[in-house]
Formats: structure tokens, C-alpha cells, sequence
């Protein structure tokens, strides 16, 4: 039997459609077609008669320089992925920029909390603060405009942390996850994320794949050899990403999301 998967995304579907070009005898039994453009593409489209459509030629042309196809069918396919769509650790952040909480182990180890110099938030208040940012990231408003419309199963896979590189070359950008592994609550930040994504996206009847365990350092940053080399969403592969980037996967970390996926199928 055959198991027939659309793979939707933005930039980070590159994984996972590089992983499939390369080897496909990996997954016998499983067909993927994919759906995939940079930036927020995915939004810009509409159900109608079964079928997903763009709604302007900017998105039509981008699915189909990168898919070979603007438009898909639902019935055609089994199940459906959303791969990546910014549904990542940086989502529960902001938070952490200016507040601390009880369940925090920097927190926790404080001999004494009110003195710390960021506002001290109830843990409540502030998984509802993360929950509404995750609930905002394109892979989760994507998801929940597809529920209504279909009945197959959709998973949404854990957008790649930032490279481990930025332990040996900080940026501006990451300084929040630099203060959180200083502090020891970078791993509880990771797994938070994970658990509030699973919650919510099952509150859409949708299953949540984290990370692959083996590709994560510290809890919040991909393992330096899960990034190299990665490749850019491009019609053609090898079109490499640029050598400073630390954000994107290669295809040896799509390989291990699709074997997660082909494992999440075989328990519906």
C-alpha cells in the first residue's frame, strides 16, 4: 500500500524535498508530492472545489517554478505535511526578552527571585503569551484554514532551531538564545516549545513532529552537521544557501523528519 503525502512549506521544505530527490528508496510505500514556496506564499491561496489555489500570479508562479504545479487536489493525496512554516523555538521567545517565571530553572535555582531585573510572571500567563505568538506562525494559520476542508490527517513538523554555530560567533539576532543557555534554561525553553506546540496544533486535530532529538544542541540551537551544506528551495537542487546562513537544514536532517513522518503514518 501506498501512502500518498503533499508536503506543504515555505523555505524549509528544502529539506525534506532534497532528502526525497536524493534517495527516495528510503521510504518505500510512500509518495510525496510537494507544495512549497519562500516567505508566506502558503497564505496567499484559497480552497475551492476541493482543490487549493493561489490567489494572486505571484504565488502561482512561485509553486510552480518550485513544485511544477500551482495548484493541488486534496483528494488525491492521504495526508498532508506543513514542513517548517515558522512554527519554531523563536516563537516562545519574545517573552523571555523582558519576564521570567516560576517554572524557569533560572528561577527556580534563584536564592532570591524578586531581585531579578526582569518582570516576574506568573507561569499561566506566560504559556498564554507563548501560545498566542505560536498561534500566529504561518504553518498554524495554515493549518487552521486546511482543517475545515479536509478529513485526511496533516502534520506539521518543528521548524529547524538556529545552527549551533552561534556559540563560536553570536549574533544580535540570537542574543536571547545565547542568555538562555548562559542561564540554564535553554533545554526547558526547547521542550516547553515542543509541548505547547503539540497542545495547540492538536486543538486543531493536527499532530505535531518535533525536532529529530538527535539533531538538537542545548535544547534551542540544530547541531552544526544538520546545517552545512544546506540547500535553497530552487526548482534545481544544489542552489546552496549562503555560507552565513544559520537558520535552514540540509538533507541529511530532512531524511530524519521524513523517516518521523513514515512513523507517524504507520500509527494512524
Amino acid at each position: 500500500m501506498t501512502v500518498r503525502l503533499c508536503v506543504f512549506g515555505n523555505s524549509h521544505a528544502a529539506a525534506l524535498r532534497e532528502a526525497w530527490m536524493r534517495q527516495p528508496g528510503r521510504w518505500p510505500g510512500l509518495s510525496l508530492g510537494f507544495l512549497a514556496a519562500q516567505g508566506d506564499h502558503l497564505l496567499h491561496t484559497a480552497v475551492q472545489d476541493g482543490r487549493l489555489v493561489p490567489t494572486d500570479c505571484a504565488g502561482q508562479k512561485a509553486f510552480e517554478r518550485i513544485s511544477g504545479a500551482a495548484q493541488i487536489t486534496f483528494a488525491d493525496y492521504d495526508g498532508f505535511v506543513i514542513a517548517g512554516a515558522s512554527v519554531c523555538v523563536n516563537a516562545i521567545l519574545p517573552i523571555y526578552r523582558d519576564s521570567r517565571w516560576s517554572a524557569l530553572p533560572s528561577v527556580a535555582a534563584a536564592k532570591d527571585p524578586g531581585r531579578l531585573t526582569q518582570a516576574l510572571v506568573s507561569n499561566n500567563a506566560a504559556r498564554a503569551v507563548m501560545r498566542s505568538s505560536l498561534q500566529t506562525r504561518l504553518g498554524y494559520v495554515f493549518a487552521a484554514r486546511l482543517r475545515p476542508h479536509i478529513t485526511q490527517p496533516i502534520f506539521l513538523t518543528s521548524q529547524p532551531r538556529i545552527s549551533d554555530e552561534i556559540l563560536t560567533s553570536p549574533r544580535p539576532v540570537t542574543r536571547l538564545h545565547n542568555i538562555a543557555i548562559d542561564q540554564g534554561d535553554s533545554e526547558f525553553l526547547g521542550q516547553e516549545f515542543d509541548r505547547l506546540a503539540t497542545a495547540e496544533l492538536a486543538n486543531l486535530d493536527c499532530r505535531f513532529i518535533p525536532q529529530p532529538a538527535q539533531t538538537i544542541s542545548q535544547g534551542m540551537l540544530t547541531r552544526g552537521d544538520y546545517v552545512k551544506g544546506a540547500n535553497r528551495l530552487a526548482p534545481l537542487l544544489d542552489v546552496p544557501q549562503p555560507k552565513s546562513d544559520i537558520l535552514h537544514a540540509n538533507g541529511l536532517y530532512g531524511a530524519l523528519v521524513l523517516d518521523q513522518i513514515v512513523a507517524a503514518t504507520l500509527r494512524l
